[in-house]
């Protein structure tokens, strides 16, 4: 028995596919395989509809990892959250239909989004020095609240 088997052909036909080149040193590891993942899921454009659970999933690791991974793939320019479960390629890397259409997106680029940038290694540095500064300043506000609260009978009486 013969199985006829429909072959389609991809919705987008052009790719760079150079995007490992770019990943920046000090990712954590799960970006890489969550990278991988949205390259081959994304729509032409490089739009990709995925919650942190199908990619989880998918790659076959926790979703904090994913979470995390999407963050640093944020702080190098390579994803940006669109929406909840949306999420958008550079164009330095995601698939067009054409070569012109994705020549023309990166050529509309603002400069800050570029990671073909000579200090791009720098400027990922940066963004991850600033959100960690973020983490630590907000833990410090948690543990402030955490302080007992001022006996104001106690206060009267001095």
């Amino acid at each position: 028995m013969t199985i006829a088997v429909e072959h389609e052909a991809p919705e987008y036909v052009w790719t760079a596919n150079n995007a490992l080149v770019f990943v920046p040193r000090g990712m954590p590891p799960a970006s890489y395989p969550v990278l991988l993942h949205l390259l081959g899921r994304q729509e032409p454009g490089g739009r990709c509809l995925l919650t942190h659970d199908a990619i989880a999933t998918g790659i076959g690791v926790t979703r904090p990892k994913v979470t995390r991974a999407l963050q640093h793939l944020g702080f190098a320019r390579m994803v940006w959250k669109e929406g909840n479960g949306a999420y958008r390629l550079s164009p330095l890397i995601a698939g067009f239909r054409t070569p012109a259409e994705q020549l023309q997106t990166i050529a509309a680029m603002d400069d800050d989004d570029r990671f073909d940038h000579p200090d791009f290694q720098e400027r990922y540095e940066q963004q991850v020095e600033a959100y960690e500064r973020e983490k630590q300043a907000k833990a410090a506000q948690r543990q402030k609240r955490l302080e007992p609260p001022v006996d104001l009978a106690t206060r009267r009486r001095t």
